[in-house]
């Protein structure tokens, strides 16, 4: 059920770079949080140069958002941030001040995976 939405300037990921990331990412997620490795999914959007600001100025800002199932505590939220962090800040090289990562939660019977409802997080 993880959907990662990493948008970043046009040109700052070369192809390859993406296919790293997402294997990265893959593979974060699926120690982490013990999910099958079919149900991490990652998506790359660009945005033109001069699209992107951070405090009101034209940067290069890199963002990560990723959709989960409700039920993690809040301590597996922030070590998964900060190891978010470190991925994406190594991937793209963004100065902090121009990283955002943000965690969005929705119930499991609000998600479909191949065709299924998703299962809470507890029930697993």
């Amino acid at each position: 059920m993880p959907l990662y939405t990493i948008t970043t300037q046009a040109g700052v990921l070369i192809n390859e770079a993406k296919a790293k990331l997402a294997d990265q990412l893959t593979t974060l997620h699926i120690d982490y949080s013990g999910v099958p490795k079919n149900w991490v999914h990652i998506v790359f959007q660009d945005y033109a140069v001069g699209s992107g600001f951070t405090a009101g100025h034209p940067a290069a800002t890199a963002a990560l958002t990723v959709i989960i199932r409700t039920g993690r505590s809040p301590e597996y939220k922030r070590e998964l941030l900060t190891r978010l962090w470190q991925l994406l800040q190594t991937a793209t090289g963004a100065p902090d001040d121009q990283i955002v990562i943000g965690i969005q939660e929705l119930p499991g019977s609000q998600a479909m995976e191949m065709g299924k409802i998703m299962p809470d997080v507890a029930s697993q």
